[in-house]
């Protein structure tokens, strides 16, 4: 979308002619008193239209590594998850299953704007790699969530609990209230702390919550998932305070 200003600039010079003398001749033109005949000096003004084009812009800056796996080889990983950002759940378990649990991101956009993440997948779950024939492993795709934070107050996320996926968009950060999030890669920075399994509920009942079953308990069996997570940045309207 574009944003166009349009500015009228009026140019004026004033030009004072002093007759020396009553019968003063200039460039043949006689000014006698009265005589308001000034030759080719009648022109005074001129327009100058002037056009300025604001464009909008929006870049959202990911991970260098944009991939995050989660491997689960101890039984209490699959009776309590793992968080990225806390493996060890608070010190109740030691765990190594996680690679790029958390992920810093940033924002340069000259219009407000929100984020909105979705799981690349048609329906609620997503089929094992290895399925074939009879065996048919899905998961749900409330095991998998994050949680967002960002570094300002300008920016909030939606829920300050952990956001479960869905394959439908949910916003998950925004600006707070009435604030303008107009700004550079500097000013608008995000992290987002994976988790699978952990039976986390949301803040607000309006935010999709993680499944409160355990993988264990779910008995999904022995199996390897691959899916694509997209974020999209688009404008909030209005676009100022």
């Amino acid at each position: 979308m574009k944003t166009t200003i349009k500015l009228s600039l009026a140019l004026a010079a004033a030009i004072l002619v002093f007759a020396q003398a009553s019968n003063a001749q200039v460039s043949g033109n006689s000014y006698a008193g009265g005589d308001r005949n000034q030759g080719d000096l009648d022109k005074l003004q001129q327009s100058v239209g002037v056009t300025i084009n604001l464009e909008t812009i929006l870049q959202l800056n990911g991970p260098k590594d944009a991939n995050v796996a989660f491997i689960f080889d101890e039984i209490e990983e699959f009776k309590k998850g793992i968080r990225g950002e806390d493996p060890t759940m608070n010190g109740l378990y030691k765990s190594a299953g996680v690679t790029n649990g958390v992920q810093n991101f940033s924002v340069a956009a000259t219009v407000n704007w929100k984020l909105d993440w979705r799981a690349d997948v048609d329906g609620d779950e997503v089929l094992g790699v290895n399925a074939g024939g009879e065996r048919k492993q899905t998961l749900a795709l409330n095991n998998v969530g994050a949680k967002f934070a960002t570094d300002s107050k300008i920016n909030r996320p939606t829920d300050e609990g952990a956001v479960a996926l869905s394959s439908k968009d949910f916003t998950v950060i925004k600006r707070a209230g009435s604030e303008s999030n107009i700004g550079d890669h500097d000013d608008n920075q995000f992290s987002v702390a994976w988790r699978v399994g952990t039976m986390e509920r949301a803040s607000n009942s309006a935010t999709p919550s993680m499944n409160g079953a355990s993988l264990l308990e779910q008995k999904i069996g022995s199996e390897s998932f691959k899916f694509e997570v997209v974020f999209t940045l688009s404008q909030d309207d209005p676009w100022v305070k």
